[in-house]
């Protein structure tokens, strides 16, 4: 390049450098101006997602609250008559905590329903200046229960007036949470009931914190939804926590924000790449000048500093002697060993004369492997930290981590090899992995005993199925359920047909084997839903949640008639098993898992008792619940 050449590039350099900060600062502008746009509309969008869920929500919890008050106020309704009527009996006022209702007047109060506790004064003062307020006959009022432990809990009441005035009403406490449904207390949401004049009766969920306070008050502040409740004079008020919202927009913002900083960071690496080039412009003259002076140093000069060079390699070789790694240079033609250093002839048990000129090959344990790193070497011109096995003089295997690469040395092709022994490494990692495996068969070991144990505990030893305690236990927790969402559940009691004649005749063995393909047989055609399991002998119970009386005597009848038409082969001999089966219902008979037992024993009896060999429904008892 001219001087001349080098003066229009440094002029042509020094316009491009005015000119591109200029068009920088206008492209990062428009670029940051985009992303706050842009956040800004999505800030508004999740706004408006809140407000709509906020309402989704309020509309789907006040429906439950006025249904579930709705019916409340029908149960409560039912005490105002005196008496004892089936209906009192059965009803379980759901969701009245403990199921507890009182009575009270000017005078006294007297629990009409659930297990015995004495009303709170505080309650009864509440229910008797109510009862002094012109008030509607069979009107559902709730009021807050004064309760500092607990404040969720709500008291109920109902007056019961006539033509003179309110002289009583009913009374009971429940849980706000009792009337909405769990999945809307999933999110946390902040919840307020507040009575006709504003004055808050509830005031749920937690206050939120700083990242959603800040979200809520800056960037998502939304109001929260209100909506009056159809079965009290109450309103509800629920303002769902906007971190859940936050987290995806503040996601989408840092990658928003991180796209337009990497733009602006390769914009700026532009620059700094320009300024660059300007430099080396700017310096080539100046490099131009010491090439020239370079050119005219004198042969004396040039002889001191090839002295020079040759000391520096006297002392590189002494650098490369105190190396703890051991360093070989090769040949590349003849592929044999042109100098060592100190490290590589201790760990290769060899003097520095001794190994010049020995081949590369021969200290390789394994052939191939040479000949695999070798053609490696061709390809990549370098190796890193590859696992060898190398020879040492006193035959015993050297394992190393090789490195080599291409170099010229002396104006011809060398390798330099370097490596570092790694045998205690291995051997410690052997002992490890012989450690782990001795750990994982113990693990294994332990899972086997514990499933083992689980086994025994929860299953009959000769049928398989849940034994009685087992079957108790999920029997009563699925009960619960149902209850709870007042679903149908059906237990059923059955007792096998004349088996004691089955074990005089072909002996306890047999015996053992009928109930075990007996069991197999019921197993195979229950619904996934339903608990088998043995209560002893030759009597068994089956749980079948979500089954109706009807439903669930047709499931056993036809499982009776499929094991009837079985003819089983048992040591030689071919028996047909019956059973007679007796099913009772939750909402037909009782709510409790020992009386539902009890009473399908007593339908099991029945058909003992009409011929065997057939299912009887139990009677609706008159205590039963509806």
């Amino acid at each position: 390049m001219t001087p001349s050449t080098l003066q229009q590039a440094e002029q042509s350099a020094l316009r491009l450098s005015r000119l591109l900060p200029i068009l920088s600062a206008l492209f990062l502008l428009l670029l940051w101006s985009a992303v706050v746009e842009i956040l800004s509309e999505r800030a508004t969008f999740v706004r408006q997602r809140i407000h709509t869920e906020q309402h989704s929500w309020l509309n789907q919890a006040v429906r439950g609250i006025d249904t579930r008050l709705q019916a409340l106020r029908e149960d409560i309704l039912l005490y105002r008559e005196p008496g004892d009527g089936l209906a009192r009996q059965a009803n379980g006022l759901y969701p009245l905590e403990g199921g507890r209702l009182w009575l009270v007047d000017d005078i006294a109060q007297a629990q009409l329903h659930g297990e015995p506790q004495a009303l709170d004064n505080i309650a009864q003062d509440n229910v008797r200046q109510l009862l002094r307020q012109p008030l509607i006959d069979g009107k559902l009022l709730i009021i807050d229960a004064n309760t500092a432990r607990d404040p969720e809990r709500l008291q109920i009441v109902v007056p019961q007036c006539d033509q003179g005035g309110c002289q009583a009403a009913l009374t009971g406490y429940l849980r706000f949470s009792e009337l909405l449904d769990s999945e809307l207390l999933v999110d946390g949401p902040h919840i307020v009931l507040t009575d006709s004049s504003d004055n808050a009766l509830l005031n749920h969920g937690n206050s939120p914190q700083k990242l959603e306070s800040y979200l809520e008050n800056k960037l998502l502040h939304t109001s929260e939804a209100q909506a009056e409740l159809a079965s009290v004079p109450l309103r509800l008020s629920v303002h769902l926590p906007p971190v859940r919202y936050a987290e995806p927009f503040v996601l989408f913002a840092l990658y928003l924000s991180a796209v337009a900083t990497l733009m602006s960071g390769a914009l700026v690496m532009i620059l700094l790449r320009v300024g660059r080039r300007l430099a080396f412009i700017l310096q080539r003259s100046e490099e131009v000048n010491q090439a020239t002076q370079l050119l005219t140093l004198t042969n004396n000069s040039l002889r001191d500093r090839l002295r020079k060079l040759i000391e520096e390699q006297r002392d590189q070789q002494t650098l490369i002697d105190t190396v703890q790694v051991g360093v070989l240079l090769i040949d590349a033609e003849h592929k044999i060993v042109i100098t060592a250093n100190e490290a590589a002839s201790r760990l290769l048990g060899y003097t520095r004369q001794a190994l010049y000129r020995r081949t590369l090959e021969s200290l390789f344990t394994s052939p191939l492997q040479y000949s695999q790193l070798l053609a490696l070497l061709q390809e990549q011109q370098q190796l890193s930290e590859r696992e060898v096995e190398l020879n040492t003089r006193h035959g015993e295997r050297l394992w190393s981590v090789l490195s080599m690469r291409a170099l010229l040395f002396r104006e011809r092709s060398a390798y330099v090899l370097s490596f570092v022994d790694i045998t205690e490494r291995l051997l410690h990692a052997q002992r490890m992995e012989e450690e782990k495996q001795a750990t994982e068969r113990a693990l294994s070991q332990l899972q086997s005993t514990q499933h083992e144990l689980y086994q025994r505990a929860t299953c009959d030893d000769l049928t398989g199925i849940a034994n009685r305690r087992h079957l108790l236990s999920g029997a009563g927790k699925a009960l619960e359920l149902a209850r709870l969402d007042n679903q149908p559940y059906s237990v059923a009691v059955l007792d096998i047909d004349h088996f004691k004649s089955i074990n005089d005749s072909y002996g306890h063995a047999s015996g053992d084997v009928a109930l075990q393909r007996m069991t197999q047989f019921i197993t195979a055609a229950l619904p996934a839903e339903a608990l088998f399991g043995r209560m002893g002998g030759e009597e068994f119970a089956i749980t079948l949640p979500g089954y109706g009386l009807s439903e669930a005597h047709a499931l056993i009848d036809n499982i009776r008639q499929g094991l009837a038409a079985q003819a089983l082969p048992i040591d030689g001999h071919t028996l047909h098993i019956t059973f007679s089966a007796g099913v009772a219902e939750r909402k037909r008979h009782s709510n409790q898992l020992s009386e539902l037992l009890k009473i399908a024993d007593h339908a099991m009896y029945q058909a003992k008792h009409n011929g065997r060999n057939r299912v009887e429904s139990a009677f609706q008892t008159p205590d039963s619940p509806r």
